[in-house]
């Protein structure tokens, strides 16, 4: 009996052992935006190649919206446009309800629009449309099963989930579309909500996904393999996910309950659950994230949701 004990509890030790990226303390730092209530919902962050950070804020979901741009020491300054340099189309970019991405020139858009339809556009053209990916759910017959968000691999071929799960490659240089042999994994009979939330990319090229049930998914765009990493949460939803210091970092949770983070190390093959948001007064966050990203200089920028949204930026510490 005894030695039965010691092997459970051996056992539990082990699945929660402590990897060696573990953050002892995270603090979401507010950075406040200078404009009044319903022009404070950060949609997007896009960083140029000269290090600016730009935000693009929507006011409706009908095309309305602004731009603004932050310098070095975090002053905000709403501007007229994004740089020449950045494709802007505004009934794309200004309107939350659209799944959309830059491809990596930043001179074309894609967009999965309200119908499941992948469209490319280009400056001064007309929305081409490549392919219907989307699929519709049970006993939802406008309901369709439109992820929110693409992926990157290091070639710059972008992917995204269409119905049922299954990923799509698109080569933005070339407009050849291919429905993978991958799905995404879900609960048998939930396959049409199995949807793309977040992605990021790693050092070594695989990409990690995370799903509308909140499954997290390591993907090897050379060997088109897929590994089901779990569940680092209990609830649905991932918000979103960077590649920091050789792991992953995301933010998990249904938009009308408390955020929470995650910490997965690719080394330990491990999830750290470190529990929900707070700023550095140490009071508890509640609204969900619209977007994150890490800059050049190794920062996590990021934007609460809401008429009162906020700016923030990540700061870590770990454990020695």
């Amino acid at each position: 009996m005894r030695k039965k004990l010691f092997l459970l509890f051996f056992m539990i030790s082990f699945c929660f052992a402590e990897i060696p990226h573990e953050f002892s303390n995270i603090c979401f730092c507010i950075i406040n935006l200078p404009f009044p209530p319903y022009q404070r919902n950060v949609v997007r962050l896009v960083e140029s190649e000269d290090g600016k950070i730009y935000g693009i804020v929507s006011e409706s979901p009908y095309g309305g919206g602004f731009v603004f741009a932050m310098d070095e020491g975090e002053k905000i300054k709403r501007i007229s446009r994004l740089p020449d340099d950045i494709l802007q189309i505004d009934s794309i970019v200004f309107n939350p309800e659209l799944t959309w991405t830059w491809d990596k020139t930043y001179k074309k858009i894609l967009v999965v629009d309200n119908t499941g339809v992948l469209k490319v556009y280009e400056k001064n053209s007309p929305a081409r449309e490549i392919s219907k990916i989307s699929g519709t759910r049970p006993f939802e017959p406008q309901g369709y099963q439109i992820s929110r968000a693409f992926a990157f691999d290091k070639d710059g071929n972008i992917y995204t989930a269409g119905k049922d799960g299954f990923l799509f490659k698109f080569d933005p240089e070339t407009y050849k579309i291919e429905k993978m042999k991958i799905q995404l994994p879900a609960v048998k009979g939930r396959e049409a909500w199995a949807s793309l939330d977040a992605a990021t990319l790693a050092d070594d090229g695989t990409i990690y996904l995370g799903t509308f049930d909140g499954y997290i998914v390591q993907f090897n765009p050379e060997t088109q393999t897929i590994v089901n990493l779990g569940k680092p949460l209990r609830q649905q939803r991932i918000q979103s996910l960077v590649f920091y210091k050789g792991v992953v970092f995301g933010i998990g949770g249904e938009p009308d309950g408390l955020p929470r983070w995650f910490v997965y190390d690719p080394k330990t093959r491990s999830f750290e659950l470190g529990g929900t948001l707070k700023d550095k007064n140490n009071k508890l966050i509640y609204e969900p994230i619209n977007t994150m990203i890490l800059t050049k200089n190794g920062q996590i920028f990021g934007s609460f949701f809401g008429r009162l949204g906020s700016l923030f930026k990540i700061e870590m510490v770990k454990t020695k």
